[in-house]
């Protein structure tokens, strides 16, 4: 990613459209939006293997705004996040699309991963610095998503949703785990 971005900056400085000063603000604008861009064909394509489009919709819907707010483990490669995102994601939709669990076990797996990510808070990834202020904003935009993610959680419950239930309680699982990992890691 890193070569290709800095290829498409490289021309778009060629042809005088940046400024040779803008260039790293460029070329790490170019190497975001590819990774992304890889992510999401990634995803989608996992998605309509599996026929799992809506369930992977769900996935993201709990997932990505978590994982904004809480951090977590971080891998050091973009390769190596890709292969673990694409393993999570498919891993998750396989066990929700060929696996049904009991009503008890994805509200004890839903409830112990909320209270871990409660009680374990942010994980700030060495890397990036955040200050106390910053560190108080991401725990209650955390606070707003794990409380609509409990009101969500209740709906399921209540229209007896179990596999929807049972995807929002790995996913919390996963994200759990993540910061568990991310907190031994960065400690």
């Amino acid at each position: 990613m890193d070569r290709l971005s800095t290829k498409l900056t490289n021309y778009i400085l060629l042809k005088g459209v940046i400024e040779e000063n803008d260039f790293e603000i460029y070329q790490y604008g170019f190497q975001r939006f590819l990774e992304l861009f890889i992510n999401i064909m990634c995803s989608i394509i996992i998605a309509i293997l599996l026929n799992m489009k809506l369930e992977c919709i769900v996935f993201f819907l709990f997932f990505i705004p978590l994982r904004s707010y809480s951090g977590g483990f971080h891998m050091e490669h973009y390769l190596s996040c890709l292969f673990l995102s694409c393993l999570s994601l498919t891993g998750i939709l396989c066990i929700v699309k060929y696996f049904s669990a009991t009503l008890p076990l994805s509200c004890v797996l839903y409830f112990i991963s909320l209270a871990v990510i409660k009680i374990i808070g942010s994980v700030n990834h060495p890397n990036r610095s955040v200050d106390k202020e910053d560190n108080l904003f991401f725990n209650k935009r955390a606070n707003i998503i794990l409380l609509a993610s409990l009101i969500i959680f209740a709906i399921f419950l209540l229209s007896n949703n179990t596999r929807y239930l049972f995807l929002e309680a790995l996913v919390f699982t996963l994200m759990s785990v993540s910061l568990i990992i991310g907190k031994i890691q960065y400690s």
